[in-house]
């Protein structure tokens, strides 16, 4: 979407979208990043357009016979567009659309200046595959947490852009228990969780992200993580590393999975 200008926004829903449309029309996306689950669309006009999908949210970009879907899989990822879901419509001047669906209508576009945008990040730290999440930073970080080292590493605060899943895998690949507290964690163990965070998390990029759901029938449009996952949602299967048993924990209203072998 780099370079597209924007020609129409439609906004179907007006609990989903937030700012001026009108301030958006003939402005260039300059650049896309993400934050945690914020995605940032830089535009030539000094604006930003966040979006955040929340627990239902996709988007789905449509050229002409192309479709390329994102987030929540749903069937509006191979139905026709715009669906009962379709929240905002994104048209551009070659005629490319953007779609944002929302089912539960939780997630949200808004258009910030750069100041607006430095206050929705300061909510966050660097994101996990940041160069500034440095071993250095992460002991300071753990060291002065006293909760389950799983419930710490999902904390924005401390660490973004690792999920439940992540987190779950993360700490299976580094054999550390989810329940331990974070504190206590040696440098070994620091350095063993940070590399393996990066890893699930690279591993999701390259996988396309993780679709743990019933849908089955989004070929093409939907990420692949699930496929090579260690432990998340595998209570009762045995353990690739090891072959004991994977179990299921409550922590913070979450599901946790893990290796009581192999996460001692």
């Amino acid at each position: 979407m780099i370079d597209k200008s924007i020609a129409i926004i439609d906004v179907l829903r007006e609990k989903s979208f937030v700012g001026e449309s009108e301030r958006l029309i003939g402005a260039q996306i300059a650049g896309v990043e993400r934050r945690s689950k914020i995605l940032s669309f830089e535009l030539s006009n000094g604006l930003y357009l966040l979006i955040h999908l929340k627990m239902t949210g996709q988007l789905i970009f449509v050229a002409h016979d192309t479709r390329i879907g994102g987030g929540h899989p749903t069937a509006d990822f191979i139905e026709s567009l715009p669906s009962k879901h379709t929240r905002v419509i994104i048209t551009f001047t070659d005629e490319t659309k953007l779609f944002f669906n929302d089912m539960r209508v939780f997630g949200w576009i808004k258009i910030v200046d750069k100041s607006g945008l430095d206050r929705e990040y300061q909510h966050f730290a660097p994101d996990i595959i940041s160069a500034e999440i440095t071993f250095t930073y992460l002991l300071q970080k753990l060291s002065k947490r006293s909760q389950p080292i799983k419930q710490v590493i999902m904390d924005n605060s401390v660490v973004a852009g690792v999920g439940n899943i992540y987190a779950s895998d993360a700490l299976h690949l580094a054999k550390i228990d989810p329940r331990k507290n974070a504190s206590v964690l040696s440098r070994a163990e620091v350095n063993r969780l940070l590399s393996a965070m990066k890893n699930v998390i690279q591993l999701g990029i390259i996988n396309g992200g993780a679709t743990i759901h019933d849908y089955k029938n989004v070929d093409g449009l939907t990420g692949h993580y699930q496929d090579i996952r260690r432990v998340y949602a595998r209570e009762g299967e045995l353990c690739d590393a090891c072959g004991a048993t994977i179990i299921r924990i409550k922590q913070g209203g979450r599901s946790t999975f893990y290796c009581p072998h192999c996460q001692q």
